[in-house]
């Protein structure tokens, strides 16, 4: 293996009581004392065989042990890491005046959205207030769909949908929203539902802006609900098709650097608003999941080690029981 592992940017470890923690897990006194020396040869990449070599130790299966145990749990990683893991570290500079249970309690939840929706930073100084305006019919009745109907979606619909992300011929090298240098690093992939698309069998196919058509990379039967947390499942389980989002690193980092992977992420939410306005134009719900269990399916998608899950979307008719469900509560 000569690939050159790095020490994950988000991962923090420490020696206590002369026992080694890394995040939450709890390696003891044996691992500790490969540490800090192991920490400061993989800051700058090392190749796993070298690291076996550096430390003179009588258990060597402990060394090789700890090792894969590390490339495991992404401590050591040899590519791009995800969104999750490269901003789960932030939670810890941010100062929370809130409780833990306005994640859980939905009274809580529900007033903090208010209070947060209605923020006003600056209230005092020279104040302008804009004219009303009046906004196309696909602004206005936008919306997030959580429940949908079982109606298939025309193949006419599902293809303005995608095809809003082609490569434009009347423009060489554009498309119908703006990317960074022009490089559009993310990569799109659609789980079409048994029945649910005219004309279209189920699985996982990949969208290919340059001809502005799909092709088959997995049957899709793995994936299932069990892809998402248990308060998405039903969402899941009604669409009609999902959308997935995947930032290409090579397409960007080699103009950009690490800030290629940023500016991926500002083209993610670019198209997510895109497909969401064109969807309404087609009369077809989107509900946009913040995170899910893509661990349990990436092996369908057959990808390189620089594509990265950044965003999914559901997609599908309303469920019209909802929408009068919704008058009545009005």
């Amino acid at each position: 293996m000569n690939e050159m592992y790095y020490w994950s940017p988000g991962v923090q470890f420490c020696v206590k009581d002369e026992e080694l923690y890394v995040e939450r897990f709890r390696y003891g006194r044996q691992a500790a004392q490969f540490f800090p020396e192991f920490y400061y040869l993989t800051q700058f990449g090392a190749r796993t065989e070298d690291l076996e070599k550096r430390f003179e130790t009588e258990n060597r299966s402990l060394l090789k042990n700890l090792i894969q145990d590390f490339m495991k749990k992404k401590i050591l990683v040899c590519s791009v890491i995800t969104p999750k893991e490269l901003f789960h570290s932030q939670t810890r500079l941010f100062q929370n005046d809130y409780p833990e249970t306005i994640k859980f309690v939905k009274e809580e939840l529900e007033e903090f959205k208010l209070e947060q929706s209605g923020r006003q930073l600056v209230k005092e100084g020279l104040t302008y207030i804009l004219k009303d305006s009046d906004y196309c019919n696909d602004i206005i009745c936008r919306e997030t769909v959580r429940r949908f109907s079982k109606k298939a979606i025309s193949f006419h619909s599902f293809s303005r949908i995608l095809g809003s992300m082609q490569n434009r011929e009347d423009r060489r090298s554009t498309r119908y929203y703006p990317s960074a240098g022009g490089l559009f690093p993310v990569d799109v992939y659609v789980f079409v539902k048994s029945g649910r698309v005219e004309g279209v069998e189920q699985g996982l196919y990949y969208y290919n802006p340059v001809i502005n058509g799909i092709t088959l990379v997995d049957e899709g039967d793995n994936i299932t609900i069990k892809s998402q947390f248990i308060t998405n499942q039903e969402i899941f389980a009604g669409s009609a098709f999902t959308i997935y989002f995947l930032y290409n690193a090579r397409c960007s980092m080699p103009k950009y650097s690490g800030m290629g992977y940023y500016y991926g992420i500002l083209d993610c939410g670019i198209m997510t608003g895109l497909i969401t306005r064109v969807s309404v134009e087609e009369g077809i719900g989107t509900c946009s999941i913040g995170d899910m269990l893509y661990g349990k399916i990436e092996s369908c998608f057959h990808l390189n080690k620089d594509q990265i899950f950044l965003h999914s979307m559901e997609c599908g008719y309303k469920d019209e029981t909802e929408s009068e469900q919704s008058k009545e509560n009005e």
